[in-house]
């Protein structure tokens, strides 16, 4: 008799701008076809402008993690299908939700995924993205411009009174408990760590469905 496959859980830390949902999107795009998997974002967990009581939206004060937990715990150990918060950044609220199925290998992403202890220790593979930090700023810049409803001046003002300082406090030290750290790959994404990643995972999994 086979032994019940466990789901990968895979967390992807980093900077603001950093390219943690453009890497868990391209580690889950080299996975084989049979292979299922999601990507689930930390950015869908912040908490409604009318109830949130910071206006620092990058402090772990600004996230419901009460609801962050239930939804790995639902997805990983209970094997459910789960109900993820849509968040829209520019009305600053939830405008529904989402449907997740139990899956092969789940990928969390967002610049705290490894912020808070009961999540991190369930992670199989802990990974951190390493970008410059003027580097982020560009990309954070062109992000809200296109996708944010911010202009240059609210970008920069919020980079230099509350996202740099919390990414010092609370970010960048997740590097350091990080299993692995993906290094800038300059204009395009380091993609030798992501190809060997997916790689990994595929054997990972195979490895385990086969297990008797």
């Amino acid at each position: 008799m086979k032994k019940k496959f466990d789901p990968i859980f895979v967390i992807i830390s980093g900077g603001s701008g950093s390219g943690k949902t453009t890497v868990a999107n391209l580690v889950k795009k080299n996975l084989p076809k049979w292979c299922t998997s999601e990507v689930v974002s930390l950015d869908n967990f912040y908490i409604p402008r009318n109830k949130i009581k910071t206006n620092n939206y990058d402090s772990p004060e600004a996230i419901d993690w009460f609801l962050v937990r239930s939804a790995i715990v639902s997805l990983i150990k209970d094997q459910k299908t789960t109900k993820i918060p849509i968040y829209d950044f520019t009305k600053q609220m939830y405008t529904g939700t989402k449907l997740i199925k139990p899956v092969d290998v789940l990928i969390f992403e967002g610049i705290l995924a490894l912020y808070d202890e009961n999540i991190k220790d369930m992670a199989n593979i802990k990974i951190y993205i390493d970008v410059p930090d003027d580097e982020r700023l560009i990309r954070r810049l062109k992000r809200d411009l296109k996708s944010r409803g911010s202009d240059v001046d609210k970008t920069i003002s919020a980079w230099r009174e509350n996202v740099i300082r919390m990414h010092h406090k609370y970010v960048e030290p997740t590097k350091y408990i990080s299993d692995l750290i993906i290094p800038w790959g300059g204009d395009k994404e380091n993609l030798i760590p992501i190809k060997a990643i997916s790689g990994a995972l595929e054997y990972a999994i195979y490895s385990g469905k086969n297990k008797k």
